[in-house]
């Protein structure tokens, strides 16, 4: 270690790396390399050392465009300083009990700075088994958690990378927004086949003591084998326990 990355009893490069990562994240949205060294104040051929490590660690991740933005590592870090650790505390004894329920696989999932992946999940008992990983990010547009979190986060959170997958996709958007709607009357979202062939996924929000979603309590299951219908008994168990998550964070709805 040389004496120019000590400052005072600290690491310089460790702070400078740690500014980075706080601009990019206050920013709140995908930056080139160019914009970070602006936003930073560091040469690009300085910055792109730091953004290489911090993709490597899982801290940041390069989308396709070659824009930067904040890592599911990162992300699933910062969560053990913020209210999502007691979601995923508060939430794993009714995981189990609606899995148990069902006997279909139970997962939580979270917004991320990319949109919605899953904190953690309960798979079933069947002997073929749905796999979920701890992480696995999904798409808003096309899965149960994403379109429920496109229709009860602020427009302004969500709009932007909803925006992006429209373009990517053939999705009408009209379409797409009056689904939204009904999402909000209803509850609850639903796809069907349009993440796994053969796989749906029924998602119900959790609410934080101030109102916020922050989780969607979500059930994948084959086609078929659970009743979607809007006042079925499998509909009406997804909404009564993340209904009793949210009561446990300190929700209290208003009629």
């Amino acid at each position: 270690m040389t004496t120019t990355e000590r400052k005072g009893s600290g690491i310089q490069s460790l702070e400078l790396g740690l500014d980075i990562l706080k601009k990019i994240a206050e920013h709140g949205k995908p930056l080139t390399i160019t914009e970070i060294s602006n936003l930073c104040e560091i040469s690009k051929s300085k910055l792109h050392r730091y953004l290489t490590s911090f993709c490597r660690s899982g801290f940041l991740s390069k989308n396709a465009d070659l824009r930067y933005s904040l890592g599911t590592d990162l992300i699933l870090l910062g969560l053990k300083a913020t209210d999502q650790l007691n979601i995923k505390h508060i939430s794993a004894p009714y995981l189990t009990k609606l899995r148990e329920s069902l006997n279909e696989t139970v997962a939580l999932a979270i917004w991320g700075e990319n949109g919605p992946f899953y904190l953690q999940w309960e798979a079933s008992n069947r002997v073929v088994n749905i796999d979920i990983k701890a992480g696995s990010q999904v798409r808003v547009i096309d899965s149960a958690p994403g379109k429920l979190f496109a229709a009860f986060l602020p427009v302004e959170q969500t709009e932007e990378l909803v925006m992006r997958e429209l373009k990517e996709t053939n999705v009408d958007p009209q379409s797409f927004y009056e689904e939204l709607k009904e999402i909000r009357r209803k509850g609850f979202s639903l796809t069907e086949g349009s993440v796994i062939p053969g796989i749906m996924g029924i998602s119900c929000p959790i609410f934080s003591q101030d109102g916020e979603m922050i989780a969607a309590l979500t059930v994948i299951a084959w086609l078929g084998s659970l009743d979607k219908s809007e006042e079925s008994e499998d509909i009406h168990k997804i909404r009564s326990i993340a209904s009793e998550i949210s009561r446990q964070l300190g929700y209290k709805p208003k009629f």
